[in-house]
């Protein structure tokens, strides 16, 4: 089962990926370095990836272009759990024409992670403030790929080639009228963006609704629900943070949707033999199983 829930959002507990390396107090004060040492992002050239990784990748991937590589320079993190901190390498993500890997420097130069394509399930990217995470999702694993979110503008160029990539044939919206819902200025522009259709022509279904404080927080907690020809896209707010600066996206390719149900608290989708598990409102969760049932393929 995967919990796509907004686990981006620190200080929810981010365990180690097993190629990660376990790091001391004394390690993470001196590892320090300038600002463009650390700043993930897409490669200008070809000669910008290691050798190395372009040559590992490429071939399990088949990259056909440099722009389909994203450096992540090694860093120091926290696991949100007590102090514990984690040195996570050097590393190049390729998002390819046949699969999505994930190369590291150290401690074995190698592919330490490799789905293909046909396996994908669903993809989310969730930012809050200047912390970012990517996971690509598969029945089998799933790759993960944390980032400052000024990388953002050179990473999404080729994620919005993957999720072009993953989709299969249009399938038919829901027959019923437009939503009625004001949009704030935020969700009026994600809504109008790629991040919600791959071209601004394409025709969508959505709904939009704000969640009202709970008991611990006094902040309201938006939800867009989106349903193109091609995906099931559901945006929010951060959760686990005292403010809404940011949004976390899950994407989900409508020809591998196999089972959608309405849970108690969240809305249960199997893709690609992959369970996933989407926290959210209850009036989107039953508008999400109602749309994708009337426009089923007969």
């Amino acid at each position: 089962m995967h919990n796509l829930t907004p686990a981006a959002s620190l200080p929810v507990p981010d365990p180690p990926e097993h190629w990660e390396m376990p790091c001391a107090e004394a390690e993470s004060r001196g590892f320090y370095r300038g600002i463009y040492e650390i700043f993930p992002r897409a490669p200008r050239r070809e000669e910008d990836v290691p050798a190395m990784a372009r040559a590992a990748l490429g071939e399990c991937c088949r990259v056909t272009s440099f722009r389909q590589f994203f450096l992540v320079p090694g860093a120091v993190r926290s696991t949100g759990v007590a102090e514990q901190k984690v040195i996570s390498p050097d590393s190049v993500l390729a998002l390819g024409t046949s699969a999505v890997a994930l190369w590291t420097a150290t401690p074995d130069p190698g592919v330490k992670v490799l789905i293909p394509l046909s396996r994908l399930a669903a993809v989310e990217d969730a930012t809050v403030l200047l912390y970012s995470r990517l996971r690509l999702v598969s029945f089998e694993e799933t790759l993960t790929v944390r980032y400052n979110t000024l990388a953002r503008p050179g990473l999404r160029p080729a994620l919005l080639d993957l999720r072009e990539r993953l989709c299969g044939a249009p399938q038919p919206l829901p027959l019923e009228e437009p939503a009625a819902a004001h949009l704030p200025l935020k969700w009026r522009r994600l809504l109008r963006w790629p991040v919600a259709r791959f071209r601004d022509d394409t025709p969508v279904a959505y709904r939009f609704t704000v969640e009202p404080p709970t008991d611990d927080e006094d902040t309201h907690r938006s939800q867009l629900l989106v349903l193109s020809p091609y995906e099931l896209v559901y945006l929010r707010d951060p959760r686990e943070v005292s403010h809404t600066y940011g949004e976390d996206l899950f994407t989900v390719p409508r020809h591998r949707i196999s089972r959608v149900k309405v849970r108690d608290r969240y809305l249960e989708v199997v893709s690609n033999s992959a369970r996933l598990c989407l926290d959210m409102a209850p009036t989107l969760r039953q508008v999400a199983a109602e749309w994708l049932a009337s426009s089923a393929s007969p």
